[in-house]
């Protein structure tokens, strides 16, 4: 199959996104089906549904699970991205801190503003981010007010990759916050609003260099490699002027930082990979891809929305 004719529903090499799915993933697959009808019957923009993300969120790609210590760096060919943290807290991992990160980047566009109102119950910050108000020890309140509090104590060096010159930015997602939710009574209203004050620099990113995409994609996402994949590609579309061809390394430079660097680590990579690539071509199948024995090919396609202001 020529690799210029590959879409969504025909990926070619490894990944046919025409096979069936096994059982266990049916429950998954039939979420996607739905999201992937509402988004063709309705656009982002007539639902209310656009999103935004910073683009330093989307080059940083967080840990996808639990890592221990407070240091995690990922180089995706255009910038190495270095996450800093206190020990005692912890660095961000998972969906949440992803959700986070979007809410935070459309709230910035949205009020124009660097101090962000989170609520006063966890259930509300939680009701924001489309999140169940589900208590207990592996809920969705419990896990949000930790990944919350370990995503605003982050610190972020992005450097440029331009042979021996050095350039870098630092980004504070945060200068000042109160979190003053209780997560064991996730309904219970505080006398105050929990807030967070955006630092300078992160704020200028949401409002100069946020990437807009479909919020309902990224609810209907489970994995964090999907969602990270579905960004990637939403702003590699955006910018893409001609067909290009992502080697496998270079994949697992920017998205698989978790896997160990042997043959297996790069065969459990790939294979993850391309499993997220499928549940990503369910709802965004206007981009052209293709996942092959020698990496991604991306062919310019059209964006995934129509960008326009956020604040309707």
């Amino acid at each position: 199959m020529d690799d210029s004719q590959v879409t969504l529903h025909e990926l070619g090499g490894e990944v046919d996104a025409r096979s069936g799915p096994p059982k266990s993933s049916s429950t998954k697959v039939s979420s996607l089906i739905s999201t992937a009808l509402a988004i063709q019957e309705e656009d982002a923009a007539a639902s209310g549904q656009i999103g935004y993300m910073a683009r330093a969120m989307i080059w940083a790609s967080m840990p996808h699970k639990k890592v221990d210590g407070a240091h995690f760096r990922c180089d995706n060919g255009i910038a190495t991205v270095t996450m800093l943290v206190d020990p005692e807290i912890g660095l961000p991992y998972g969906k949440f801190p992803r959700l986070i990160s979007a809410w935070l980047t459309r709230e910035a566009k949205r009020t124009k503003s660097r101090e962000l109102t989170l609520g006063r119950s966890l259930n509300e910050f939680a009701g924001k981010l489309g999140l169940s108000n589900s208590g207990g020890r592996r809920g969705d309140t419990t896990r949000l007010k930790i990944q919350a509090t370990k995503l605003f104590s982050t610190f972020v060096t992005l450097k440029a990759n331009h042979g021996d010159d050095f350039a870098y930015k630092n980004v504070s997602l945060s200068d000042s916050g109160m979190l003053l939710w209780n997560p064991n009574r996730p309904h219970e209203q505080s006398m105050w609003e929990s807030t967070v004050t955006l630092s300078e620099a992160f704020y200028r990113q949401c409002m100069d260099y946020a990437v807009p995409f479909d919020l309902r994609v990224l609810h209907a996402l489970r994995a964090p490699l999907a969602i990270d994949l579905y960004l990637w590609l939403t702003w590699r579309m955006f910018i893409l002027r001609g067909r290009v061809r992502i080697p496998w390394e270079a994949l697992r430079m920017q998205f698989g930082a978790g896997y160990a660097l042997t043959p297996q680590g790069m065969a459990h990579f790939r294979a993850e990979f391309n499993r997220c690539l499928k549940d990503v071509c369910m709802l965004y199948p206007a981009a052209k891809v293709s996942s092959g024995r020698d990496g991604l090919s991306l062919i310019p396609s059209p964006p995934h929305i129509i960008p326009i202001s956020v604040s309707q």
